[in-house]
């Protein structure tokens, strides 16, 4: 019985694209795992873009263009929301106990300026959600409250505007209205939303494998943030792959996530150390035989 593979995409910006991007390819080299046949995929941020180019057909060679630097934005217009949320402030004086880290410092910065406007790229690849679930979750900016497009659960919108949701930086980019609500960065609550793929319907002969592409993990605290995260995952018995940045992988990353210039050398780095990885004695057969596949490319 073939398993059951939860892809969880991790949010990073233009770096963690590029991250995306090379592990990705090393894994249909050295496996023969197509990601564009994850039974769910879950992307957050840079994950989103890259999950919703997989769920249109993209294979990891046509990935390379989302690596290409964008246009350099405009300046910041005048009369800028600051600080961002007032609503989620005053939740906070009235709740402190309930307050989260991320949607705090979300909420306290000026409102992003950038658009995001090159998302919309994505409009002619979607007459409607892809029928493999695509699940991407963004925040609520004025509650701090998640919510996961593509689930039956959340209003259906187009999936251009969900990936411009989970990827609205805060600070960096507008809170992304739809119809009543504005919705920020689904990277500020989690930077991998790991633990959704407890939420993947699937039949009851069949493993659970899920793998995990963690751009920010190179950061401690995030990296721990994920070991947290995945051990309801591995107490339920499923298989959890992490692939996140060695020291060589990080180096080429450096401290920005938002650095658009890295792009080639952070694919080409993550390539070679999952390559590298899956080279190991008998890391690569196990590899494979948890995404059901018999190795070699495709």
């Amino acid at each position: 019985m073939t398993p059951h593979v939860t892809l969880v995409l991790g949010a990073g910006g233009p770096v963690g694209k590029a991250f995306h991007a090379g592990v990705l390819h090393a894994l249909v080299e050295g496996c023969g795992w197509d990601p564009r046949a994850a039974d769910v995929i879950v992307g957050t941020s840079a994950g989103a873009h890259v999950g919703a180019l997989l769920r249109a057909g993209w294979d990891t060679y046509r990935l390379a263009h989302v690596l290409t630097p964008p246009a350099v934005p405009p300046p910041p217009p005048p009369g800028r929301r600051w600080p961002a949320s007032g609503p989620y402030l005053r939740s906070v004086l009235a709740r402190p106990w309930l307050t989260r880290l991320g949607p705090l410092v979300a909420a306290l910065l000026p409102e992003g300026v950038h658009e995001g406007a090159h998302f919309a790229a994505l409009h002619p690849l979607f007459a409607h959600w892809p029928h493999l679930p695509l699940w991407i979750p963004a925040v609520h900016a004025d509650s701090g409250a998640r919510v996961v497009f593509g689930r039956d659960d959340v209003p259906l919108i187009d999936v251009a505007t969900a990936v411009r949701c989970s990827t609205a930086v805060p600070g960096v980019r507008q809170p992304v209205a739809v119809g009543a609500m504005r919705y920020i960065d689904g990277g500020i609550t989690s930077p991998t939303h790991a633990d959704l793929a407890v939420h993947a319907e699937v039949a009851a002969e069949r493993r659970r494998t899920v793998i995990v592409l963690s751009p920010l993990s190179r950061f401690l605290p995030l990296r721990l943030l994920l070991r947290w995260e995945i051990r309801p995952l591995v107490k339920r018995g499923y298989d959890v792959m992490l692939f996140e940045p060695d020291r060589d992988v990080s180096a080429a990353m450096g401290w920005n996530p938002m650095d658009p210039h890295r792009g080639g050398e952070v694919a080409e780095a993550a390539y070679h150390a999952t390559r590298k990885r899956l080279e190991r004695t008998g890391v690569a057969a196990a590899v494979c035989m948890l995404m059901g596949t018999n190795g070699g490319g495709i």
